[in-house]
């Protein structure tokens, strides 16, 4: 706060965060030089405002990881093989398939009655009669056959559910964060920072489905944590607000930072940033082994900022 003078006015120097004068950025900060001159005299893109201007309280939304259209299935089918051939484990016509033989198995819906010849003898208590189709490495496939098996000889293939969520988690392409700081250009010692990330966009969640049990992998924004240099850095809940010009010199309602010091002092005299987006693949196992775990998926960028310690000058 600097009292001049002229005792009808004083003056603070504020971020340039007023109206025109901040643009969202993910900003490589420039060096300039102060000018020298008069009581209102402030650095390059900082601005000396009357204490009384401000501008609209903020109170956006914040910016949150965008959906993903809805939930969607694993990409493509759940696959067995044959004499290294991949075949879809399920047909909806031919059934379950069977990688010791290479055949489709699907019971029967109207099976013939007890007696036929379909039953070679065998009793329906003794088990079952099923359509049996065999495909071929060409593409076509052996004309159906009715079979009795003692047993169902094919069917759901035995998959760890858990390990299919990391599988999940792994395969899903989380953006890589793009950092937005205003003020753009140069920031000041005790003047807000707004700090946001651009293009927050959340991979689409994948389910599997087997009978009795599912896994279902949700991508989760957690936090997101911003390093200027070895110990200072701030964490917030949310990717942040945007910017806008007519939140003056108000402070970020949910992600910003007050600097103590300048990066003068560092050799590049700007401060090297990271922003880490604290992604996690929220995986939710139904069914007899139920369970609800994280896999962590962070993702960082870097940027540079510079910040001013600013003296008015009378």
């Amino acid at each position: 706060m600097l009292n001049t003078r002229k005792p009808a006015r004083r003056f603070a120097i504020l971020a340039p965060l007023s109206a025109g004068l901040l643009v969202a950025s993910a900003v490589t900060a420039v060096a300039d030089e102060p000018p020298s001159g008069g009581a209102e005299q402030c650095y390059p893109d900082v601005i000396c405002s009357g204490v009384n201007s401000g501008g609209t309280k903020p109170n956006p939304e914040p910016s949150q990881p965008g959906g993903g259209g809805g939930g969607s299935t694993a990409d493509g089918p759940l696959l067995c093989s044959y004499h290294d051939q991949q075949w879809p484990c399920h047909d909806p016509e031919r059934g379950w398939f069977n990688s010791g033989v290479g055949c489709y198995f699907r019971p029967l819906d109207n099976p013939p009655a007890e007696g036929a010849p379909e039953w070679q003898g065998h009793k329906p208590s003794e088990g079952a009669l099923y359509s049996k189709v065999c495909p071929q490495t060409g593409g076509g496939q052996d004309g159906a056959e009715i079979v009795f098996e003692a047993t169902s000889p094919a069917g759901p293939p035995a998959l760890n559910l858990v390990d299919v969520g990391y599988g999940f988690a792994h395969e899903m392409r989380f953006p890589k964060p793009a950092a937005g700081v205003a003020p753009k250009g140069t920031a000041v010692v005790k003047a807000p920072v707004w700090l946001w990330l651009d293009g927050v966009a959340a991979p689409a969640p994948k389910t599997l489905s087997v009978p009795g049990a599912s896994v279902t992998v949700t991508p989760v924004l957690r936090s997101v944590t911003w390093s200027f240099d070895k110990d200072v850095s701030v964490t917030c809940d949310t990717a942040g607000t945007r910017y806008d010009p007519a939140y003056g010199a108000a402070a970020s309602p949910d992600c910003g930072y007050q600097f103590a010091v300048g990066s003068g002092t560092k050799k590049s005299g700007v401060f090297d940033g990271t922003v880490t987006a604290n992604w996690v693949g929220q995986v939710v196992v139904t069914g007899p082994n139920a369970k609800t775990f994280d896999v962590k998926m962070p993702q960082s960028s870097k940027f540079t900022l510079k910040v001013a310690e600013v003296q008015v000058l009378n």
